[in-house]
């Protein structure tokens, strides 16, 4: 309980969390602009360099668009050779020459802010036009003179400065995420989709996993209450519905095949997303599944079963009509093999 006190009281006794706000910024902003975020750092710090581009490349809490990111610590080779002939004070600013622009942002950790390797690579950054940000420990001001904004954490003590730093790390990943979730270009592709209805496009099959409903990793949805809808179609199936002709839902489910749910919970699983599609002004007109554990199962995407089977139900289908949203490249696959419009969501 002391050591979380200490921890507060730092942060809200000093000026990191108008620091932080400014990093907050510089993150959204590289996103917006296309840029990539570079992170380094030594020993502990480079592991939390590493982590922050995990949390930017995959997520933080909620699904959203991955923020492109580097950490300069993760390839042994480059660092080895770059070390071994330029000096270890260049393993990262040489790395940034090669592949960083303007357009991206610098990200340093550590807790002494003398590592001559990030402070090359600062200057490196000035040099090239490249926004910086410093996340430190208690330092002299030589530092701060090359870089754009300093999270300083008022400290001495290694281990509660490494502590901060990964509080600040998700700060700044948390909110980064909630203005991409609020951002309306993350509805850009679902109007697209609307677009290509109104262009001519009547027949939609969507993938169901990672399209519809936000996937689970590693596993299968195998009950109601783990099947949660994807933000982006459950605020555009009214629009969708009244747009195109046909919509259906082609789905891969080997969770049945493989034994780890029954047909009958699968179905249950359909039925409540049914429910909630028409409560919210939407319409699926039909829901095919293929349960096969591999491609031998030719109702199982890319092959063209399911689609077959939709051919049957609804022969007016046209294929030069036909629009397939899907998320992997089985489905990108399944939409060339039956020669339909494919939109990678």
């Amino acid at each position: 309980m002391e050591r979380i006190q200490l921890l507060s009281s730092i942060i809200n006794d000093s000026d990191i969390p108008k620091s932080v706000m400014f990093a907050i910024d510089a993150v959204w902003d590289c996103y917006r602009r296309g840029g990539k975020v570079f992170t380094a750092g030594n020993g502990g710090s480079a592991a939390q360099s590493q982590h922050l581009v995990a949390e930017l490349m995959g997520r933080m809490k909620q699904n959203r668009p991955p923020i492109s990111a580097i950490s300069l610590t993760s390839d042994s080779s480059v660092l080895t050779c770059i070390g071994n002939d330029y000096g270890y004070e260049r393993v990262f600013s040489r790395q940034l020459e090669a592949i960083a622009s303007p357009n991206d942002l610098f990200i340093a950790f550590t807790t002494s802010g003398k590592s001559r390797n990030i402070l090359e690579t600062l200057q490196a950054c000035c040099t090239r036009g490249i926004p910086t940000i410093v996340i430190s420990g208690f330092i002299d001001n030589n530092i701060k003179r090359l870089c754009n904004n300093i999270i300083e954490i008022p400290s001495e003590d290694t281990p509660i400065t490494q502590e901060i730093h990964m509080m600040v790390t998700h700060m700044i990943c948390e909110a980064v995420e909630q203005l991409i979730s609020e951002d309306r270009k993350v509805n850009c592709i679902w109007d697209e989709i609307v677009k290509l209805g109104e262009s001519g496009y009547q027949y939609l099959i969507l993938d169901r996993d990672g399209v519809v409903n936000i996937t689970k990793p590693n596993g299968y949805v195998t009950s109601r209450d783990e099947f949660s809808f994807t933000l982006g179609f459950k605020a555009n199936i009214a629009k969708l519905s009244s747009t195109f002709k046909r919509i259906f839902i082609a789905t891969n489910q080997k969770g049945v095949g493989k034994g780890l749910m029954t047909m009958e919970e699968l179905e249950s699983i359909h039925q409540g997303m049914l429910e909630q599609v028409a409560f919210v002004g939407g319409r699926i007109d039909k829901v095919y599944t293929s349960t096969g554990i591999d491609n031998t199962d030719h109702f199982r995407k890319p092959n063209t079963g399911m689609f077959e089977q939709i051919l049957q139900d609804y022969p007016e289908v046209e294929l030069n009509k036909t629009l397939v949203v899907g998320d992997s490249y089985s489905d990108r696959l399944f939409a060339d093999n039956i020669k339909a419009k494919y939109i990678h969501l």
